[in-house]
């Protein structure tokens, strides 16, 4: 019986060392699977990581963008703005100087008018020695 007890004891023993290997086989190759899924989470973390950077790269460049869209947008307006106070001022002065030019035409043909009219009541000589023409000075 101590025989069967000792090949008992070395059996139980022997069964034991290899759940124990076994069992660190099945530990390292769950530590190894752990080990492939981080680095794959790794991997996969520094590509989305560039691409957070890309991004933010891309989203400064187009503040920056819309900055200079921004102020040259203003500075269109302005010049708008004044060309649009220009062209008042023209549409103005053209007006006053039409007007000008009806208020002389109209003085002018006062003018005729009064001549015409004194011609006819002056004497024959006086009519003939005024200018036919106009002399301009």
């Amino acid at each position: 019986m101590r025989r069967e007890a000792g090949v008992s004891v070395v059996a139980l023993v022997a069964a034991v060392a290899v759940l124990g290997v076994l069992a660190a086989g099945g530990a390292g190759y769950v530590a190894w699977q752990n080990t492939e899924k981080v680095g794959r989470l790794q991997s996969e973390l520094e590509t989305t990581k560039r691409g957070v950077s890309k991004m933010s790269g891309d989203l400064r460049q187009a503040s920056q963008d819309v900055a200079a869209a921004v102020k040259e947008a203003k500075e269109l307006k302005v010049v708008a703005d004044r060309l649009t106070a220009e062209r008042d001022a023209v549409r103005a002065a053209m007006e006053s100087a039409q007007a000008a030019g009806d208020r002389m035409r109209a003085e002018l043909a006062l003018t005729k008018e009064q001549v015409s009219y004194l011609a006819s009541r002056a004497s024959k000589e006086v009519v003939r020695g005024m200018p036919k023409v106009a002399t301009s000075r």
